[in-house]
């Protein structure tokens, strides 16, 4: 099966003054200013991977 398992990262984004998430598939999140709304956005991904979006 194609990328059953997604792993989020929450990392600092260029600058250091914001966070995105990084999957193991590849996607990548908005800069938020939040590390919280980056892994919220991250476990969103992450369901609608599992949903097939």
């Amino acid at each position: 099966m194609f990328g059953s398992s997604h792993y989020i990262n929450v990392k600092p984004a260029r600058g250091g003054r914001k966070y995105v998430y990084e999957c193991s598939c590849g996607a990548r999140g908005w800069e938020t200013d939040s590390s919280t709304r980056a892994a919220q956005m991250g476990r969103e991904h992450q369901a609608n991977a599992r949903k097939g979006k």
